[in-house]
């Protein structure tokens, strides 16, 4: 072992840089968090290639006076604690005096404030100082950061593509609005606005706002609480991604990781058709969290776990009655509910009630022109099943799987023909979120998808979906089951196409709870038998099931 020495300050200051400067979303991150500890009604986030190039930050807080500024790019000087007591019971976003010094260090780094007084600008490079003067500027700071890790060429390879460095920094500025929604946000990129946020919505609308999602979406929210821990849950139930990516913890104001929280949430609202967005806002006096475990402050410690659970599952409580609510609402379900309050056996008799709890899933006049026809009539049941008869029996068809097994082999006979030419043009293109992972795995196997059907652009972390194969329902449905067959080792074993055709056809299916019309239901069971194997869905489940009259005389004792 060599000579124990004191390191210069210009390398314990890389050194710290690399603790808290990980990539471009990380100065994006303590830059935001200095804009709200200000005290900003208004933030603005600029960056270019992702933030490879440049970040700039604007915001309209208290500013500093040239003493201060000069101060806050010293190490471990910071105006958010004074003493070894106020560690215990942080309520600021930073606290450590590390942040400005560390983004200096690796970047070529501008900042321009004022406390409403004179304007200051300070230059440093890669942490030198190069120059201080005055500069004018209204109440508020500037801070811009160009070049990250241009003095350390090896740190600079490491930065993933700039669609990958936009959607880090993309979530983290997201949840910083989520967090602060008193406070307008902004954020563009190479010039263009990806979002515009006002101050002063609801957490509902600034989701519906920021994920330009329909105005007539479907969400619940619920409050929980128990002793002096609150929980606030925002849930979009039918918005869903294939990862967590889209789920904001937000908790004293700060979005975080929490393995605890995550799991409760996931075990409760998640499901094999993906992840929804959602958002909790989690408020525990300062003493009960413990903020300073991660250098890069995204995890924290709950002191009493049971509060926090309790109160998420209180909340958790009211989310579910909400959402059924909603739900029963959105399906119709009220008509059957107020055909129930106006039955009176005197006036109406029993028939007309099953009439309006039918209505929706199967005509009755629409069965009867069916049988004059000459044809069994089929009636879809539960809005999952479809039933018939036959000279022999009762046939009960899972229109899921029957859907799942006319798509597979759709999807393989286009992909067979090797051409893109077999999807079906969307009027409306759909839009989806996915992370840079997700994003570069439908790129390696755009060739494949092409072929099946597919066709989309990406527009940063958005994918625009423009074309999907024939007859799916459900194209971004489609694409994350794509995402998780390609990624699951369960799959391995299948060629890329079936594992393609597979995916595509079990989410690009009608689902359990899709209604179909009596000529839909008819359509869908004539090119189930069609097909090569009628009585199995690419996974091997059935299809049909028959039970003979010979089976229901036995069953029935005759």
């Amino acid at each position: 072992m060599g000579q124990v020495r004191v390191l210069p300050d210009s390398v314990i200051n890389l050194i710290s840089a690399g603790e808290v400067v990980e990539r471009p979303a990380s100065v994006v991150k303590e830059l935001v968090e200095n804009a709200m500890d200000a005290g900003a009604s208004s933030i603005s986030v600029e960056l270019e290639q992702g933030g490879r190039k440049s970040i700039t930050v604007r915001d309209d807080g208290c500013g500093m006076s040239r003493h201060d500024m000069l101060l806050a790019v010293q190490r471990h000087a910071t105006s958010k604690i004074a003493s070894v007591e106020d560690l215990a019971s942080i309520a600021t976003m930073g606290f450590r005096g590390e942040a400005l010094p560390s983004i200096a260090a690796v970047t070529h780094f501008r900042m321009v404030t004022s406390d409403g007084g004179d304007g200051w600008e300070l230059r440093m490079d890669g942490g030198v100082l190069a120059g201080v003067s005055p500069a004018p500027r209204t109440r508020g700071t500037t801070v811009t950061a160009g070049g990250l890790f241009y003095n350390q060429p090896a740190r600079r390879k490491f930065l993933r593509t700039q669609s990958t460095e936009l959607s880090w920094a993309e979530r983290f500025v997201t949840g910083c609005a989520l967090a602060g929604t008193g406070t307008g946000f902004t954020l563009s990129h190479n010039g263009r606005v990806l979002f515009n946020l006002p101050p002063g919505e609801s957490v509902s609308r600034r989701l519906i706002n920021r994920f330009d999602l329909p105005e007539d979406i479907r969400y619940a929210t619920a409050e929980g609480e128990h002793e002096g821990t609150s929980v606030s849950l925002v849930w979009f139930p039918s918005s869903l991604w294939n990862r967590k990516t889209h789920q904001y913890l937000i908790v004293n104001g700060r979005l975080v990781a929490s393995g605890l929280l995550s799991g409760i949430l996931e075990s409760s609202l998640s499901g094999p058709a993906g992840h929804p967005l959602l958002c909790c806002i989690v408020r525990v006096p300062p003493g009960q969290v413990d903020v300073n475990v991660h250098p890069a402050k995204r995890e924290v410690r709950f002191r009493e776990v049971s509060r926090m659970v309790r109160a998420l599952e209180s909340a958790l409580g009211g989310l579910m009655r909400e959402g059924r609510s909603r739900m029963a609402s959105g399906m119709g379900m009220e008509r059957v509910i107020q055909g129930y309050r106006d039955y009176r056996p005197e006036a109406s008799g029993g028939p007309e009630l099953f009439r309006v709890a039918m209505e929706a899933q199967a005509p009755l006049e629409d069965m009867d022109r069916t049988a004059e026809r000459g044809q069994f009539p089929i009636v879809q049941i539960g809005r999952a099943y479809l039933v018939t008869s036959t000279d022999k029996g009762i046939v009960l068809v899972d229109q899921h799987a029957a859907h799942e097994r006319i798509l597979f082999e759709t999807v393989l006979k286009t992909m067979e023909q090797d051409s893109s030419s077999g999807g079906q043009t969307l009027l409306l293109p759909e839009t989806m979120d996915l992370d840079p992972d997700e994003l570069e795995l439908l790129e390696t196997y755009r060739q494949v998808l092409m072929r099946s059907g597919f066709d989309f652009r990406t527009e940063g972390s958005t994918l625009v979906l423009t074309s999907v194969p024939q007859g799916t329902f459900h194209g971004i449905d489609a694409l994350r089951e794509i995402i998780r067959s390609l990624r699951s080792p369960e799959y391995q074993a299948m060629a890329v196409h079936q594992r393609v055709a597979a995916a595509a056809a079990c989410a690009g299916a009608v689902k359990f709870g899709d209604p179909l019309s009596p000529s839909e239901a008819r359509h869908l069971v004539d090119r189930l038998f069609s097909t090569s194997d009628p009585f199995h869905c690419p996974h091997g489940r059935p299809t049909v099931l028959e039970i003979t009259f010979d089976e229901l005389d036995q069953r029935f004792g005759r």
